[in-house]
């Protein structure tokens, strides 16, 4: 029997896509956000949004009305009518719209997903749109797929078994892992001495281009970074003199960092930890930007301390990826079925965790104190020995990422309720919506 291969497109959050007589299949991963797919059988007209906050906050909601439930959904609608379908020969599936980790009364009161749900039904039911299929609210990650050639939809867990794994493998072993890290091409020494320069708060702009003149590589990649949408938007940047004018010293600084790190982050591929390619960078970038503002909100920290913080806090997984992607999805079954913590299945997997890895490399590149104690506890900050407030903006910029931005990095942060941590710093429920909507979702999703 011939079989007929299906491309499988993932739609991340706060993006939508719409076709006409196409083959292949949209998927969107799905935790607190909320995955709405509509498809036109008479006409194979169809589309998917993966939605992210209900409504908008302000004036971001002008820029990218995709990522709210409120504007998105009468763009995908607008869209599908342009390609020639009508209201009254689509259907609807709904899926997503998670809680926030076990039920308390502050998660109850966010309920981001469920607001988003409640709208989607409501618009769609003012166009006359039947909902054949609505899975939402729930604890867990699904993923939502649109048949584009059937449209036929599914919902299905995030962590499902498909039992395509082997159980008996050798772990490696200290030197085995000590090995892969001599081979991984490691951060670039004058990035690390830029690290620790801008750490310190001790640096001069000229000190910087200097050090970036005698790495061709970084330079050319600073370079592509500055003139990208996240840093400099629309204006043209051809040199490091022009970066320092345009942007500003620390944005300059800021864009070699995240450089560096892109580059050492992709040698990563898309069947361990992440669900694409640049799935590590996406989510690295992203916690950055969020524990950037939880600094600047909180002032529990240094803004650019946070920024560089949530950038290297999953350094180790680049080292364990190697060895992780025969193993994923028996890490992921442990994950549901066994309700395991994530370092735990790393560690009765692997024998060490990521965490264990990224502190070994910390020490090893004379990181600072502060950073070696986010990458060495973000998981668990409360066992931080010191700079406890940096710690936990990285482990809520984690957890916000991991729930709201699930589809690029498959993790399960600690499931408690992040009442304790909002405390620790100062912050409400109330404060989470203007977090999630800050980061820039065209712009880190585009990281080839």
């Amino acid at each position: 029997m011939h079989m007929i291969y299906q491309r499988t497109e993932h739609i991340p959050a706060g993006q939508m896509k719409a076709d006409k007589n196409a083959t292949g299949i949209y998927q969107a991963y799905l935790g607190t956000c909320l995955g709405v797919a509509l498809y036109d059988k008479a006409h194979k007209i169809g589309g998917l949004i993966h939605i992210l906050l209900p409504e908008p906050l302000g004036s971001m909601g002008d820029q990218f009305p995709e990522k709210y439930a409120s504007t998105g959904i009468p763009m995908l609608l607008d869209q599908l009518i342009h390609l020639g379908s009508a209201p009254k020969h689509l259907r609807a599936t709904i899926a997503g719209g998670a809680l926030v980790g076990p039920v308390s009364q502050q998660d109850m009161g966010l309920d981001i997903g469920g607001r988003s749900a409640d709208i989607a039904q409501a618009i769609l039911q003012s166009h006359g749109i039947e909902i054949v299929n609505s899975e939402t609210g729930g604890f867990f990650t699904c993923t939502l797929e649109l048949n584009m050639e059937s449209g036929e939809t599914a919902i299905k867990p995030a962590w499902e078994d498909t039992g395509n794994f082997q159980e008996n493998f050798s772990r490696p072993t200290l030197d085995d892992i000590k090995t892969t890290i001599e081979h991984i091409k490691p951060i670039p020494q004058t990035a690390l001495k830029i690290f620790r320069m801008f750490q310190d708060g001790r640096y001069d702009v000229s000190d910087i281009t200097q050090a970036l003149s005698q790495d061709q590589v970084l330079s050319g990649q600073t370079l592509k970074l500055c003139n990208s949408a996240m840093f400099a938007g629309t204006v043209k940047i051809d040199t490091l003199k022009e970066a320092v004018l345009l942007l500003g010293e620390e944005l300059l600084v800021k864009s070699v960092i995240t450089a560096a790190v892109k580059t050492y982050y992709n040698q990563t591929g898309s069947s361990g930890y992440s669900l694409c390619r640049g799935g590590l960078f996406f989510h690295a970038v992203g916690v950055a930007i969020t524990a950037e503002k939880l600094a600047e909100k909180t002032g529990k920290a240094p803004a650019k301390n946070a920024y560089t913080a949530g950038l290297l806090h999953d350094i180790g997984k680049v080292i364990l990826d190697q060895y992780i992607s025969d193993r994923a999805p028996l890490l992921f079954r442990n994950l549901s079925i066994a309700k395991e913590s994530f370092l735990a299945s790393e560690k009765k997997l692997l024998g060490i965790t990521h965490c264990e890895v990224g502190a070994f490399l910390a020490k090893k590149w004379q990181f600072s104190d502060a950073l070696s104690q986010v990458i060495g506890h973000h998981h668990l900050p409360e066992k931080a020995e010191s700079h406890k407030d940096l710690v936990y903006i990285v482990y809520l910029a984690d957890l916000l990422m991991e729930k709201f931005h699930a589809g690029h990095e498959l993790e399960k942060m600690q499931q408690e309720s992040i009442g304790h941590v909002l405390n620790h710093l100062g912050l409400t429920l109330a404060d989470i919506p203007e977090l999630i909507d800050a980061i820039p979702i065209n712009i880190i999703t585009n990281n080839e």
